[in-house]
């Protein structure tokens, strides 16, 4: 799985725990990376992707009310779950770093 997930442009360097159970993944500053590239490297690898955790720069954007997170490089969007802890409209329309979860894909 390492092999084919270092193959991706972009991508610096991985380091994969079989026992524990997870993959670390270092990309270059500047990458276009995707998430569906990655989960696809790992489905190739004959494994099942899981939720991932990720730091990403990009905008956060409200649409329709919702609150979505545009990554920069990539265009890739994403919803907002906003929690008890935190309000983010008052972000909108500001580039930001974000570190957060993005959930397991659905089967199927």
């Amino acid at each position: 799985m390492s092999v084919s997930i270092k193959k991706i442009a972009g991508v610096e360097s991985v380091n994969v725990s079989l026992k524990k159970g997870l993959v670390s993944i270092k990309l270059a500053p500047g990458n276009t990376v995707k998430i569906a590239q990655i989960r696809k490297a790992i489905r190739d690898g004959a494994f099942t992707p899981k939720e991932a955790r990720v730091e990403v720069v990009g905008e956060l954007v409200s649409k329709d009310g919702e609150l979505q997170f545009k990554v920069a490089q990539t265009g890739e969007v994403f919803p907002v779950v906003s929690t008890p802890y935190a309000s983010f409209q008052k972000e909108a329309g500001r580039n930001l770093t974000i570190s957060g979860l993005i959930t397991a894909p659905a089967k199927g």
